[in-house]
């Protein structure tokens, strides 16, 4: 099979071999996949410096089995310039895609939702709610999001006020007293999209909701990025990012 011109990123590379590269594309039309970059890291290859994640390209390939071969690719505009605790949430988002995804699955409106959510990383006061929607649209994606606006017990709409346990397969089922993976409804309907503005607890019992349904995905595996935002949100105090 040979894909020409087909929009993508790069999730992740490794060296291989003397000068080539083992990359993980998110693609716009054929999601996930796995190729090798012939000497992509050889002193006169036209691709030296280009196979970088944040980088918008267009990528041609030619694949027989689960690894293709790269064979043209070229930058469809300006990388996006992430650094400090913007890069590490950037970071977090491939590490989500390549840990979460299956290859050959097409994804076409989360390829548009990553574009979008790596701009907003680049305005500080934006990460965090952008980390929260796309980890929404990821597992909506997945067919994995719960109900956010309506409770799994009856499906009544969310009371803001009330007092939600989380059940990753189940939904949001309503109780009456605070306790382990219970939230106020307030922070689903901030997920949801419901409502603007949250304050801080708020926002902090949102990310606890994403990352507890996450983390039912993940099955056991851990995220080597989100030790390195912990470590940020210490040093930062910022108290609701990933």
């Amino acid at each position: 099979m040979r894909v020409d011109d087909q929009a993508c990123w790069v999730l992740h590379r490794k060296a291989w071999r003397e000068s080539s590269l083992l990359v993980e594309l998110f693609t716009r039309d054929h999601g996930r996949i796995g190729l090798v970059a012939r000497a992509a890291r050889g002193a006169r290859s036209p691709w030296r410096g280009m196979v970088e994640p944040f980088c918008p390209l267009q990528a041609a390939w030619s694949r027989r089995g689960e690894l293709g071969t790269l064979t043209a690719l070229e930058p469809s505009s300006a990388r996006i310039p992430l650094s400090g605790q913007a890069l590490w949430c950037g970071l977090y988002l491939n590490e989500l895609l390549l840990v979460l995804l299956d290859r050959d699955e097409p994804m076409p409106d989360l390829f548009e939702a990553y574009g979008r959510a790596l701009t907003c990383l680049l305005d500080p006061d934006r990460q965090a709610r952008a980390l929260r929607r796309f980890e929404c649209e990821l597992l909506a994606s997945l067919g994995v999001l719960p109900d956010l606006a309506c409770n799994a017990t009856d499906g009544a709409a969310i009371v803001p006020e009330g007092l939600y346990h989380v059940l990753p397969e189940t939904g949001l089922v309503p109780v009456e007293r605070e306790g382990a993976a219970v939230v106020h409804g307030q922070a689903a309907l901030f997920l949801a999209g419901e409502i603007d503005q949250a304050d801080a607890e708020i926002r902090r019992e949102a990310r606890l909701l994403t990352r507890w349904l996450i983390d039912h995905q993940l099955g056991g595996r851990s995220l080597k990025t989100r030790e390195l935002l912990r470590g940020g949100q210490r040093r930062t105090t910022t108290g609701d990012s990933r």
